[in-house]
């Protein structure tokens, strides 16, 4: 499967809402699209793939997306449920048996049509307002869907996953903590997932940010935003739902 993407020219200035990492957490994405909705508008809503596992209502989640006209992209969980295989889990055994079963069970929730727009999914959008100024947004890196970057990512390793075309501002996901480093000339910013937040501190807290262009200062610049969502309405959901893996939903021994 190659790498597909959207390349677009751009010739007025741009206001992009990126996030990334829903994992089918309907009530953290609403919270998301109602914070974008008063701050915006934005020419743009990205969600930069991990749209639909991991989560109790992954076709809610696509349903929404598509209402909301989010430019949606591949993460590496769309190619899996596409390809219908899951990627080995490290953990003793019964994790493994709970990451499979959710696997499972989100297969048997998403159709099959579903299934054939995920493939047809791009990998990246890039958005261009002139020579050298562009901004990519991508699920893991500029190269693949699964290579991490982390904050003491050796730096041969970073340039590396800038990919072939390094940006000058490169938006991520795939790790859900938020992250800002510079490699080169490319800012690369992971503003922090919507679902699945493991640290205590932002376990009802989902992150996006605003891509915008700086006309005056000739530069893209951003700014990351937080919102709380309602975590017991989406462990209730999952209760409804018979999902299972709720025990590994964040903040489920708190709901």
């Amino acid at each position: 499967m190659g790498r597909k993407a959207i390349d677009v020219d751009l010739d007025r200035v741009l206001r992009i809402a990126v996030f990334t990492d829903v994992h089918a957490n309907l009530t953290a994405l609403r919270a998301v699209l109602d914070d974008v909705e008063k701050r915006g508008p934005y020419d743009r809503i990205v969600s930069a793939g991990d749209q639909l596992s991991g989560g109790p209502r992954p076709l809610q989640t696509w349903q929404e997306l598509r209402a909301n006209e989010a430019v949606i992209l591949k993460g590496d969980t769309e190619r899996d449920l596409v390809l219908g295989q899951s990627k080995p889990v490290a953990g003793n055994d019964d994790r493994r048996d709970q990451i499979l079963a959710i696997f499972e069970w989100t297969l048997g929730i998403v159709p099959t049509h579903v299934r054939e727009c995920l493939a047809e999914l791009p990998e990246h959008v890039r958005y261009e307002v002139s020579s050298g100024h562009d901004v990519l947004v991508t699920h893991a890196n500029g190269l693949n869907l699964d290579d991490f970057i982390w904050a003491d990512t050796p730096p041969a390793e970073l340039e590396r996953l800038l990919g072939p075309q390094p940006a000058e501002l490169m938006v991520v996901g795939h790790i859900h903590a938020p992250l800002e480093i510079q490699v080169l000339d490319t800012s690369i910013l992971r503003p922090g997932s919507v679902g699945l937040k493991y640290e205590s501190h932002w376990t009802n807290i989902a992150h996006w940010a605003e891509i915008r262009w700086d006309a005056e200062g000739n530069q893209w610049d951003y700014a990351v935003h937080s919102v709380a969502w309602d975590l017991e309405l989406e462990i209730k959901a999952a209760r409804e739902l018979g999902y299972p893996g709720i025990s590994l939903l964040p903040g489920f021994g708190d709901a």
